[in-house]
């Protein structure tokens, strides 16, 4: 299970929001009409949409109230999909990234028909409340919300290269890029191997591993990051930027001056992020020259001080 955040425009998130629409419709008719013009996903925080096996199967969003409130919107699983945990997960990463945006309630309104979605909520710690205004009128549905409280903190922790949470990340690491590249990804294993990383870095939320990063040498002052990876429910936190940061300030204490990596070059989320951190575009190192479907990236490091 993947989940992405994605734009107003996302292919997959309007074909699931017109499933949904067509659901909703099924159920209370005229009613849902009252929806359309306050379900434009320009007006969402945040779309985020659910995918496993590479096939979108759910999706959810958050749309600001006030400067304390979010509500919840759009969740929606494909039928075949459903009672495999994709609603909660999508749940959890829309809470997560409200509260990563410093919003700490969320609301949400369902039909009263729909008695499963309902448990859900009040499974995921939402309570009932009094109805706060929906398109669809007090009489159409029922009315949750649920105090999200701060976003949490990673944990990092310097781990051996064998250690099995980092095993696991890892194995779903290249999971992840088998599913995006196919077989091309087998021809990249050689440059990915654990053996040999000067440190390896697992970061934990509330106790359960969500990312990792690692870096070996490339050269006597240049430091390669490799295996950045952080679990789809647990981006937008800052976890991989702290995993990055890590991993230079490792590298700068060791003695190094540069740090440099390789990423798709079909990534723009993650050329992006590493810009971010003051990463730049730099001519394909070592084994990538040449190499079309990678793109590779350097930083000079802070040293001493």
């Amino acid at each position: 299970m993947e989940i992405k955040f994605v734009d107003a425009e996302d292919a997959d998130l309007l074909m699931l929001a017109a499933k949904l629409d067509e659901y909703y419709f099924a159920i209370v008719g005229e009613v849902h009409k009252r929806y359309a013009k306050y379900n434009d996903p320009h007006l969402f925080g945040c779309r985020a949409v659910v995918y496993i096996d590479g096939k979108p199967v759910g999706c959810g969003c958050w749309k600001r109230v006030d400067g304390r409130s979010v509500e919840v919107k759009r969740i929606y699983v494909l039928p075949e999909y459903r009672r495999q945990g994709v609603a909660s997960a999508v749940i959890a990463a829309v809470e997560r990234d409200a509260a990563q945006h410093g919003y700490t309630h969320a609301i949400l309104e369902t039909a009263r028909t729909t008695g499963d979605s309902a448990a859900l909520y009040l499974k995921l710690g939402y309570r009932e409340m009094p109805y706060y205004g929906s398109p669809a009128g007090a009489d159409n549905c029922r009315c949750f919300e649920k105090e999200l409280g701060r976003a949490p903190e990673a944990e990092l922790r310097f781990v051996d290269v064998s250690h099995p949470d980092l095993l696991a990340l890892v194995a779903e690491l290249d999971a992840y890029f088998h599913a995006g590249w196919g077989e091309v990804a087998e021809n990249y294993k050689q440059y990915h191997a654990l053996d040999g990383m000067a440190c390896a870095v697992v970061a934990y939320i509330e106790g359960k591993p969500v990312g990792c990063g690692c870096w070996r040498a490339y050269d006597p002052i240049t430091a390669e990051v490799k295996r950045m990876y952080v679990r789809p429910a647990y981006r937008r936190l800052g976890v991989a930027g702290k995993i990055v940061a890590a991993l230079e300030q490792h590298a700068a204490a060791g003695g190094c001056r540069r740090a440099v990596l390789e990423t798709g070059a079909d990534m723009p989320d993650a050329i992006a992020f590493y810009e971010k951190h003051g990463y730049r575009l730099t001519p394909n190192f070592g084994d990538f020259a040449g190499d079309e479907i990678c793109v590779c990236m350097e930083k000079e490091l802070q040293t001493g001080g």
